[in-house]
């Protein structure tokens, strides 16, 4: 008892140094072999929740008392600063600096295509963000207040006193939450009816720890000329090559599950122009920066090394990125820049249905409780020329609509979208057959809320077991089904399951080492050839593909028959070169893009996230031995000055996986906190009990039996045979099984048929 009692003082010791704003997830890393002296999930999280989230901090000075007046005046300063932006935006604008079609900057745009109420958003955070730094300068510098402590400070004061108070999203008032109680928000706003912007779209991303700014408050980290860092594109050129690598165990449908549900998760979106809505390019079409006049305060492009062993034959020495949207802080305050989360952060199946009740209603059929579809695949987009890169003619005939701008980015996207509109509308049907009163309206919002009850149990069942490892899943909390029948307590209404910037913007990336460059059509007989493989380069947010011959059926095989590739620092060139390549012959690298999004967040660096997660402070390279491999040390070593200089990203893929796990100990670390908080803080989840949207024991049950194989089953066209665990490739413990075969369980839809009397007044209101 006395060693457990030390091993949590340690790790208790850790968060206090860094100042993390969830503790519970590095504690348990540092005292893995410890048993919890908790009873449940849910103390756990709050125990730890209540640790302080202050530093211990040296004496310092401190800013002065200001006013309201103060506050407001700094806050009108930059409120015209913001406005004074028009003349040079017009200016950029007047010269043709823009995205154009069909380019791989234009499949970054789709990637990260943003809102009107996300630029909005944007450019209230950004007035924000100018208050803070005129405060700063006026007060920081002149008591020489470090820019780190400066922004510490800043953070304490709240912007509720000013013009900008109002409009922040902790200031919503609960009283609007009066839809039906059954069923989400489109938005998932009213959640949490205590904190009703808990869980809700556009709204910051959570911070693990305090952010990471070369100025305190929003210079990209490695941007001054003091604390320089290597290019991203010279790291990702010395990390990385282009090996294949398969997974003997794994199948691609775990690496595109895992797209799938972090897209429902999380959707980082880019600028454009404060005051006009244009996009904004960085580079020109040649591929150098733009020039000064013409370049935006939003644009950090990635420089590419004049000798870059692939773009130099092309002449390009920039690569686009212009910085995400930002959002006003979570705790509604002045300080540092925190970005905007476009989608919710729990696991809803927002990308199927959207973030809005104008998106969802452009996709519903307002028939059945059917959403719209164009000859059983998802309906046409109505501006394919923004949705898709147009390379010909047929790209134009064939481009999707969705809940989510990210549905055409590559073949076996689109095809996990389109199973889940058909799966929906599959419900449908049968719900109207068990229960022929339903309206069009009930008959939606039962399928929806069922849809999204599946992708919750099939994405804690099946695919978290396999990418953190079954072991450590159970020590977590995070198998929490494996009981046939009742109801978990594991809901807390105290719990906020905002997704953390370093989830999104690294820990997830993880599936881009998984993907490969090749993708293989396979046959019934589960065999491909040659002739039936097509590149991925070539299909980027251009899915004519998919409605050619039996290719839909063909692709389902593959996800559930090609292997993946193993995590690793071995990336396809279709990630690192050609990423929505067009007809030049070069794309983008996303591990560039990723290393670069986590500096322009404000990401701390790999070691202060180890730390965080329970691991030894490395003081130097060496001391990274426990995680990487001694090779990619020394890789790690040539790029890098410092240890502390490793972006998280970078640290994280180059992490040797443990214990059956598919990543390494951090993005571990990183992903089972936010899973844990996915499912403690989100009232809707499918096993809560005592709600008004709670499934019955009898229906638990059927959910229960919910897998993926039978979703490929009963959404394809003519595939006739299925592995039980798609996840894994088929085999000897892992047999194929005709479509109709028990051995695929199915859920019985009985489980809903409406009794006579269980009607209630709110059931009438909209039946």
């Amino acid at each position: 008892m006395a060693c457990s009692m030390l091993v949590v003082l340690v790790a208790v010791g850790i968060v206090f140094q860094f100042g993390s704003q969830t503790a519970m997830t590095s504690v348990l890393e540092a005292s893995a072999f410890v048993r919890l002296p908790f009873a449940s999930v849910n103390s756990y999280v709050n125990f730890y929740n209540d640790v302080s989230q202050s530093r211990n901090r040296r004496a310092v000075s401190r800013l002065p008392v200001l006013t309201s007046l103060e506050l407001e005046n700094s806050v009108s300063i930059a409120e015209s600063f913001v406005s004074k932006m028009y003349t040079h935006e017009v200016n950029i604008a007047g010269s043709g600096v823009k995205i154009l079609p069909g380019t791989p900057a234009q499949g970054q745009l789709i990637d990260s295509q943003p809102s009107l109420e996300a630029l909005q958003m944007n450019r209230d955070a950004l007035v924000a963000l100018r208050a803070s730094k005129y405060i700063a300068s006026k007060h920081c510098l002149r008591l020489r207040i470090s820019d780190d402590e400066c922004a510490r400070q800043l953070a304490d004061l709240k912007l509720s006193p000013t013009s900008l108070g109002k409009k922040c999203v902790t200031g919503a008032d609960p009283a609007f939450c009066a839809g039906d109680p059954r069923f989400r928000s489109q938005d998932d706003s009213c959640n949490h009816r205590s904190h009703p912007t808990w869980g809700m779209s556009n709204t910051p991303y959570r911070r693990l720890l305090f952010p990471a700014y070369d100025d305190g408050l929003s210079t990209p980290r490695g941007s001054s000329r003091s604390r320089p860092l290597p290019s991203p594109r010279a790291i990702s050129v010395g990390m990385t090559i282009d090996e294949d690598r398969p997974d003997r165990h794994s199948t691609l449908a775990l690496m595109q599950w895992g797209q799938f549900v972090f897209n429902d998760m999380a959707h980082t979106v880019t600028s454009h122009m404060f005051n006009t809505g244009s996009t904004i390019n960085c580079c020109t079409p040649e591929g150098f920066p733009v020039s000064p006049r013409h370049s935006h305060s939003a644009c950090f492009p990635i420089e590419v090394p004049k000798k870059d062993p692939f773009y130099a034959k092309f002449g390009r020495t920039c690569m686009n990125y212009v910085r995400s949207v930002a959002a006003l802080r979570q705790d509604c305050s002045f300080g540092p820049l925190d970005q905007l989360n476009q989608a919710t952060p729990v696991l809803d199946a927002s990308m199927i249905y959207g973030t809005s009740d104008e998106v969802t209603a452009s996709l519903r059929s307002f028939t059945s409780g059917k959403l719209l579809n164009n000859g059983n695949f998802l309906p046409q987009s109505s501006t394919p020329e923004t949705d898709c890169q147009i390379r010909d003619s047929a790209s134009v005939n064939v481009c999707y609509a969705s809940g989510d701008s990210r549905v055409n980015l590559n073949p076996h996207t689109t095809v996990m979208y389109t199973l889940w509109m058909r799966e929906h509308n599959r419900i449908a049907d049968q719900l109207a057959r068990v229960n022929p009163q339903w309206s069009d309206e009930r008959l939606f919002q039962e399928s929806r809320k069922l849809v999204g009850a599946m992708i919750q149990h099939i994405t804690y069942n099946e695919f978290l077991p396999l990418v953190l490892g079954g072991k450590y899943s159970r020590r977590r909390g995070l198998a929490l089904f494996a009981r046939n029948s009742g109801y978990s307590d594991l809901y807390d209404e105290f719990i906020d399951p905002s997704v953390s910037n370093a989830f999104a913007t690294a820990a997830a990336k993880f599936t881009n080492s998984l993907m490969s460059g090749q993708i293989e059509l396979v046959a019934e007989d589960r065999s491909s050839t040659d002739n039936s493989i097509i590149e991925l380069k070539e299909h980027y947010n251009s899915p004519s593909i998919m409605e050619s011959g039996d290719n839909f059926d063909n692709l389902i095989r593959g996800l559930a028959t090609q292997s993946g590739q193993k995590m690793d620092t071995k990336y396809s060139k279709a990630v690192t070169q050609f990423l929505y390549s067009d007809d030049s012959n070069y794309g983008l690298d996303a591990i560039s893009l990723d290393i670069q999004r986590g500096r322009d967040h404000g990401l701390p660096g790999y070691n202060a996230y180890r730390t965080f997660c329970g691991l030894k402070p490395a003081s130097s390279f060496e001391d990274l031995q426990d995680t990487i491999p001694k090779a990619s040390i020394a890789k790690l070593k040539s790029l890098y000055k410092k240890v502390d200089d490793i972006d998280l990203i970078v640290g994280g893929i180059s992490e040797a996986p443990q214990d059956g796990a598919v990543v390494g100990p951090t993005f571990r670390c990183i992903l089972a906190e936010q899973f844990i908080k996915t499912r403690a803080g989100d009232r809707f989840f499918y096993d809560n009990p005592g709600q008004p949207s709670s499934f019955s024991k009898r229906q638990l049950d059927e959910i229960r039996k919910a897998n993926l194989a039978r979703v490929m089953c009963d959404n394809s066209d003519h595939v006739a045979t299925m592995q039980k665990s798609v996840f894994i490739k088929p085999g000897p413990e892992n047999k194929l099984f005709h479509c109709t075969s028990s051995q695929i369980p199915s859920l019985n839809l009985d489980a809903w048929r409406e009794e006579e009397g269980y009607l209630t007044a709110t059931t009438n209101a909209s039946s």
